[in-house]
């Protein structure tokens, strides 16, 4: 009987210390005044400020779920009383970091932008902007600011340069080329893959740790 028992007490403790799953871990990545930063202060823009949320150009695509038009100063809906033309020429960055904890299982990114925007991840270029390019209303090719012109990125596009444990930075530089507005508008999501015991699991773990008690106690 006691060999039973010590068999037994070594199982439980094998069982209840190693059995896990994984579970997923989503970093939402949206453009807001509260996550998205901007170089205008820097560049020393007239109207220059942090970035803030706006009310878009009656003409653009709403904005993207999770997510809100911004730029640096009221420069979307036309009819604001403090709206600011953007000069022709300008090209302001946009930046969010975010931290990263296990391997990446799927990953994507949409962005709007008016005239267009190049997009960058921890320093590689995914697309260059559309300079010099026709604006009847913003971009007329990807990326500018109609459904029509959205810029879409897959798990296989940003998995190359996503860092799976540490920080990231993703950059965008909006660029005025022809017309009045200006503005950013991005929304994705990032899901880890972390090692966490089920509901089920700790009721072995609470086995194990009664097996290795018994083993204890009969040392």
């Amino acid at each position: 009987m006691p060999k039973i028992i010590t068999k037994l007490a070594l199982l439980f403790a094998i069982s209840g210390a190693f059995i896990s799953a994984n579970a997923d871990t989503i970093t939402p990545l949206d453009s807001s005044a509260l996550t998205t930063t901007n170089n205008s202060i820097a560049l020393g823009l007239t109207n220059a400020g942090p970035t803030q949320n706006i009310i878009g150009n009656s003409a653009w695509a709403a904005p993207l779920a999770g997510s809100s038009w911004v730029s640096f100063t009221t420069t979307g809906a036309t009819n604001n009383s403090n709206f600011y033309t953007v000069p022709n020429g300008t090209a302001v960055t946009f930046a969010e970091t975010f931290t990263l904890n296990g391997p990446i299982t799927n990953a994507f990114l949409n962005v709007l932008a008016d005239d267009t925007t190049a997009v960058i991840l921890n320093g590689t270029t995914l697309y260059n902007a559309n300079l010099g390019g026709s604006y009847p209303t913003c971009s007329s090719i990807a990326i500018g600011c109609l459904q029509s012109t959205e810029g879409s990125f897959t798990t296989a596009q940003l998995l190359p340069y996503l860092n799976a444990n540490g920080a990231n930075t993703l950059d965008f530089v909006v660029y005025q080329e022809a017309g009045s507005s200006f503005g950013l508008d991005y929304s994705g999501s990032i899901t880890t893959a972390t090692a966490t015991p089920e509901p089920g699991t700790l009721v072995l773990l609470g086995a194990g740790l009664l097996g290795l008690a018994l083993l204890k106690s009969r040392a």
